[in-house]
């Protein structure tokens, strides 16, 4: 996939999604082992939530609405064809696996068949074929004489599984979920995300985005996003913050380790961690305020901004405008002198441009987008940033940057 964030991409995938491809040799995929299971539907229910550790934040950014969960339920009932169920077994929990790709649809049994608090209920709607069914829900079903007969099937009903073992690293398991959904709605590296290093840190970063609105306001959306958008947007912002002078150049194992230490953390550093979000949207307020909502985060291309929201533009401005060095009132009234060198950087500096279309996500990109839009900013207010001293860190530890 190109790493140009300007390039109009398919509706199913978008520039933060796009964390790089994690090196891989044959000996690390050539000893993955894969067998089928054949569960009901009555198996997995009880499989749900216990050995199938799904999230509870999933269920937050549903991505089904109830016409398309009530055609799955539809399709069960009739023993339709359905797509199988792929999981990992976890290396860390002996028993448990990891939902690669299904989520969605055992989720949809779950909330149908098996309803709780953390699976809320819903009645069937436009059926196709058993329209007699609309309006009902599985209790009424299951308690009337005429349809009973339709719950049985629907428990009975043999579903495929994919299981995956002797996986070494999560970069594995990225990598086969990409390739099993090939030109379709995968999980995004987020979603992914949660299965793999499940916490009260990952738990947070998804409840605390969710409820975000500077972050909806940044990426355009009127709440919470089923893709994960908001929580990744608000990951990448406090692990840069965190830890910036530790970023190699690979974005998803930064991520990934960033997840992992604050799962750790949790206990000691909570109350940090909420800092760093709060700064995160202090910065995102900031650029609203001197560049206006309607071109906040966008690169500029000549004579107007590129209407497509830049990850890479998120990351320096959240970096730089989130500055504890920066006064608010200087900040507003020099605001124009600002957009206007942010404007020249885009359109005369070569390593600006490239930090912001071609190679993202190297180090020296990350050195090149802070360290010049923090200049500008550092000239027109006349203050030292120390994030400046800390990215320029970098330079020394990754050699070329590249």
């Amino acid at each position: 996939m190109t790493q140009d964030d300007d390039i109009a991409l398919p509706d199913d995938i978008d520039e933060e999604e796009d964390e790089g491809a994690a090196v891989l040799k044959v000996e690390d995929v050539q000893d993955v082992l894969l067998y089928t299971l054949d569960w009901s539907v009555q198996s997995l229910l009880e499989r749900i939530g216990n050995t199938f550790d799904i999230n509870p934040a999933f269920q937050r950014r549903d991505a089904w609405n109830v016409y398309k969960k009530s055609r799955y339920i539809e399709s069960l009932m009739l023993g339709l064809p359905v797509p199988q169920v792929v999981l990992a077994e976890d290396n860390k929990k002996k028993g448990s696996f990891i939902v690669l790709d299904g989520k969605q649809r055992l989720v949809t049994m779950k909330q149908f068949a098996a309803p709780s608090d953390l699976f809320p209920a819903f009645k069937l709607r436009n059926l196709e074929f058993l329209t007699q069914l609309n309006r009902l829900s599985f209790k009424q079903i299951q308690g009337s004489a005429e349809h009973a007969d339709f719950v049985e099937n629907l428990l009975a009903q043999p579903v495929r599984t994919i299981v995956v073992r002797n996986w070494r690293t999560p970069a594995v398991l990225y990598q086969i979920f990409v390739r099993l959904n090939q030109g379709s709605l995968s999980l995004s590296p987020q979603e992914l995300r949660q299965a793999l290093f499940p916490g009260e840190f990952n738990s947070w970063i998804n409840a605390r985005s969710a409820g975000s609105s500077p972050i909806h306001q940044a990426r355009r959306i009127k709440s919470e996003d089923f893709r994960m958008r908001d929580a990744e947007m608000l990951l990448r912002g406090v692990a840069f913050n965190e830890r910036v002078e530790e970023y190699q150049g690979d974005l998803r194992k930064f991520l990934d380790e960033m997840c992992s230490i604050g799962n750790s953390a949790w206990d000691a550093r909570s109350e940090h961690y909420e800092e760093l979000a709060t700064q995160v949207e202090l910065a995102i307020e900031r650029t609203i305020d001197i560049f206006g909502h309607r071109d906040s985060f966008l690169r500029f291309s000549e004579d107007d901004y590129v209407r497509r929201f830049n990850i890479a533009v998120f990351d320096a401005m959240c970096l730089v405008l989130g500055s504890p060095e920066i006064d608010d009132a200087s900040l507003r009234d020099n605001g124009p002198r600002i957009v206007d060198g942010y404007k020249n950087l885009c359109v005369n500096n070569d390593s600006f441009q490239s930090a912001l279309k071609s190679t993202t996500k190297t180090a020296k990109a990350t050195v090149d987008r802070v360290v010049l839009f923090g200049g500008v900013v550092e000239e027109v207010l006349g203050v030292k940033l120390g994030i400046i001293d800390r990215v320029k860190t970098l330079v020394a530890t990754s050699g070329s940057g590249e």
